[in-house]
């Protein structure tokens, strides 16, 4: 297991990364998202030792990485497809990295064949595409058997084979009883495979709970509710404690109460309901609901580019 203790990672201008602390868990695919700049990548470098804490620290099985005997066999990541030597071949790649770790060449063949690269293993990595170059980052990352994978965005490139054997693996790999975490931005793929999310937003820690407990969170499940008079019917709901956020296409947004409850407001004040519907927001929603506000990089939408 994985323990993150009050990490903190400071830059001249900047707080990348503020007093976190989370475990990673075996046995579970956990997606670990957040807007850009949020502090993924810097946590994840933090945690293989590429970035050192400004304060607080991570123990993998109780010790610092630097004191794994066999950090391979402990962790396995992808932080960058293109940090290779385009020169090589794959297999060369391979090789050179279980040379250095006393791994088999055997796993080399067997990691070719199991990331799809077996006919293309004496191609130049120059020549690779970058789904072909994910392949070869993740090929790289397992070679070890390890017991942690940490993976950041692994789907870019990927063509759909590619994402669908992505899926099968993160969720082989944890049923094995591995850790996995996998940065993303592609929120469908991580509600697809994830048990558990992370949230970052400006360097620090906003929800850490698995998808099913985020599904029953208040900001989650809301009712649409239309009817002959939206604005009375608003007023009926308030006074039974309901929590209205906005109106979306002449509907009311309702939460904090159920079906019947609107219903049965309805039904006494002699309201025609026309349309009332339970929603459970994708999990793309409900990050955005949890870090509005909390966006270093927003671009702005509809801008009208015509000047008069």
């Amino acid at each position: 297991m994985i323990e993150i203790k009050n990490l903190s990672k400071n830059y001249q201008d900047k707080i990348a990364v503020d007093n976190l602390s989370f475990d990673i868990m075996p046995g579970v695919v956990t997606g670990f998202l957040g807007p850009n700049g949020a502090g993924k990548s810097t946590t994840m470098k933090m945690i293989l030792n590429l970035a050192r804490p400004s304060n607080g620290e991570v123990r993998i099985d109780g010790k610092h990485y630097i004191d794994l005997e066999q950090p391979v066999s402990k962790i396995g990541a992808l932080i960058d497809a293109d940090a290779v030597n385009p020169k090589l071949t794959a297999e060369q790649h391979l090789q050179l990295i279980a040379a250095a770790s006393e791994i088999s060449s055997t796993r080399v063949d067997e990691m070719l064949q199991k990331a799809g690269l077996e006919k293309v293993r004496n191609k130049q990595i120059r020549e690779y595409s970058l789904g072909m170059k994910q392949r070869l980052g993740i090929a790289a990352a397992l070679l070890g058997k390890p017991e942690t994978v940490i993976l950041d965005e692994p789907f870019n490139g990927l063509d759909v084979d590619g994402i669908k054997w992505l899926r099968n693996l993160t969720k082989d790999l944890a049923r094995a009883g591995k850790a996995v975490l996998i940065s993303s931005h592609l929120m469908s793929e991580i509600q697809t495979i994830a048990e558990r999310v992370i949230v970052l937003a400006q360097g620090k820690l906003i929800a850490d709970m698995t998808i099913e407990e985020m599904s029953k969170k208040s900001f989650s499940s809301y009712l649409r509710v239309r009817s002959e008079n939206n604005i009375k019917l608003q007023g009926l709901l308030r006074n039974k404690g309901a929590f209205i956020q906005q109106m979306e296409q002449n509907c009311l947004i309702v939460r904090n109460l159920e079906m019947e409850e609107v219903g049965t407001a309805a039904k006494e004040s002699s309201l025609a309901i026309f349309e009332l519907t339970k929603v459970q927001p994708s999990l793309e929603q409900l990050f955005t609901e949890l870090t509005d506000g909390k966006v270093d990089y927003v671009s702005q939408q509809n801008m009208n580019t015509k000047k008069g």
